[in-house]
């Protein structure tokens, strides 16, 4: 059995692997880019780093998620980035064993592409959050991009001022 954290989304249960998971902070307020994706809510600096925040809510349900004292920002690890998943609530971190419900899903075409399997917690399913699907695209790769370019500008002592 692997060990993950599960948080809340939209009401729903999702999980990452701890392996993939930096820390968790509490964070409400972002640098924001311009003409970057919805769902990108901003960049936080995070020890001497500008890392990208993705709502999870809206990015996989179209809605932004409500700010509360429950909310959180994970920052976890994806090929060699680091990104930052904004959730409703954390849950704990839980070790949960893999079920077969994918094969089900996959036969009847309900299995979405942020679905990487589905884990049991107790009496709850719990959807393993695909990060690929998450970051894997031209909008988050634009962000990163933007943030490339601000430190170039930074390091390069951008004369424009």
């Amino acid at each position: 059995m692997e060990q993950y954290v599960v948080f809340k989304s939209h009401n729903q249960l999702f999980a990452i692997r701890v392996k993939n998971v930096d820390r968790v902070i509490e964070a409400n307020r972002f640098i924001a880019l311009p003409e970057v994706a919805e769902f990108i809510l901003g960049v936080y600096e995070y020890h001497d780093n500008m890392i990208p925040i993705v709502d999870v809510r809206k990015k996989l349900f179209g809605k932004f998620s409500e700010q509360s004292e429950e909310s959180k920002v994970i920052l976890c690890r994806w090929q060699n980035h680091s990104q930052g998943l904004y959730v409703e609530d954390i849950i704990g971190i839980s070790y949960m064993e893999e079920t077969n419900y994918e094969q089900d899903f996959v036969q009847s075409l309900l299995k979405k592409g942020y679905i990487e399997k589905f884990l049991k917690l107790e009496d709850e399913v719990v959807m393993l959050i695909e990060l690929d699907y998450l970051f894997n695209n031209e909008q988050t790769k634009e962000a990163f991009l933007e943030l490339e370019q601000l430190a170039n500008a930074e390091e390069n002592g951008d004369g424009s001022n």
